[in-house]
């Protein structure tokens, strides 16, 4: 097949939004990485893995919940999404109004989902690669020594898992910060 024909066939290609959003999956990965790295005690490679990874699942589940909603949407808000993917700007009409409010209801929306998904994703990573501590208590331990230790404090498995929690928690929000800051400043050199 030609090439003219494979353009063609294609149709329109957002490839400005596939870039940046290449760049910004580039910028979380580092940032996340860093964050893992340092709360979780982690190598340099292990924590970019894992960063990658969680933000590769992450990002492919969100562009396919995504279409799908897109596609349910009514006509004149697909038009103002379809516009800002390809076009990166939105036009007058019906939604225009209710367009910030929207972006922040789903912008909250979206970083809490992207949190569980992320931490559901650390969560299987870590039991697949065999790395996650143990769920149930040893079989070596009685009821007492179990009881002493959770009397004491709290247990080293409830530790990790919240130290676990936290890291995700704070590399998700250090990563949509600086999304949002490179959004922002995208936006402004686009309306200059």
């Amino acid at each position: 097949m030609p090439l003219q024909d494979l353009f063609v066939n294609l149709g329109i290609m957002p490839l400005r939004a596939i870039a940046f959003q290449s760049l910004l999956l580039m910028v979380a990965i580092s940032l996340e990485a860093l964050v893992l790295r340092q709360r979780m005690r982690l190598g340099y490679q292990t924590s970019m893995q894992y960063a990658a990874t969680l933000n590769l699942l992450a990002t492919s589940l969100g562009w396919v919940i995504f279409l799908i909603a897109e596609s349910m949407l009514p006509p004149p808000l697909r038009s103002q999404i379809i516009s800002v993917v390809l076009f990166n700007r939105f036009y007058p009409n019906g939604w225009f109004d209710m367009l910030p409010v929207l972006t922040v209801v789903s912008a909250m929306g979206v970083f809490f989902a992207t949190y569980w998904v992320k931490l559901q994703g650390l969560i299987w990573l870590m039991v697949l690669l065999g790395r996650a501590p143990a769920t149930a208590a040893t079989e070596s331990e009685s009821r007492h020594q179990r009881y002493e230790i959770a009397r004491r404090g709290k247990p080293a498995q409830r530790q990790d898992h919240s130290s676990r929690t936290l890291a995700v928690l704070e590399a998700n929000a250090l990563s949509f910060t600086a999304i949002l800051i490179l959004l922002l400043l995208h936006q402004g050199a686009i309306t200059l």
